[in-house]
């Protein structure tokens, strides 16, 4: 898209043009190439922007990323254990059934959000996050247990957004 093409600039936005903004302004303040105060005020008119043309100006002193693929992976442990340190995979769903699925998040950068739907029948899954990361448990149990530590003091590191449902099984959450 040039700047000469008003058609292109008049496009509307989707849903997905607009995650892909909100990445590279998390990249740019991971990197320091953003103060938080200025990420914070490009958020905002992000998810408000209608048009290329309003996107436009508030990534002209950025790179934009590649698009950001947003198909769930997937990983299952069944009848087994699986280790796993995943990057850059979110969203992501995880399911044991009878069986147990270890994750370590503490990769995941200040200011990134990271989705897992957990979904456990008789299994375990068990993750282990940043001490700054705050975890945000949006999922439930039936004669299951989710055990979730409470938010960290200070400055917030990456979101982890959990969903799903434990059926007699557990879901643990641990601080590195």
């Amino acid at each position: 898209m040039t700047p000469d093409d008003s058609s292109a600039l008049a496009r509307r936005i989707s849903d997905a043009d607009r995650e892909n903004a909100a990445v590279v302004l998390n990249r740019a303040v991971a990197d320091g190439r953003l103060t938080w105060t200025e990420h914070a005020e490009r958020l905002e008119l992000v998810y408000g922007a209608r048009t290329a043309a309003d996107l436009s100006p508030l990534l002209a002193d950025l790179h934009l990323p590649a698009p950001v693929d947003r198909t769930p992976k997937r990983l299952s442990a069944v009848f087994s254990k699986v280790l796993r340190a995943p990057e850059g995979m979110s969203p992501l769903h995880v399911r044991a059934v009878f069986g147990a699925a270890v994750l370590d998040l503490r990769s995941a950068a200040t200011g990134e959000e990271v989705e897992l739907r957990l979904s456990s029948l008789f299994g375990k899954i068990e993750l282990t996050v940043a001490e700054d990361a705050v975890v945000l448990d949006e999922g439930g149990a039936v004669f299951g247990k989710r055990r979730i530590p409470g938010r960290p003091a200070g400055t917030p590191g990456a979101v982890i957004r959990l969903s799903g449902r434990n059926v007699f099984g557990k879901l643990t959450v641990r601080r590195a």
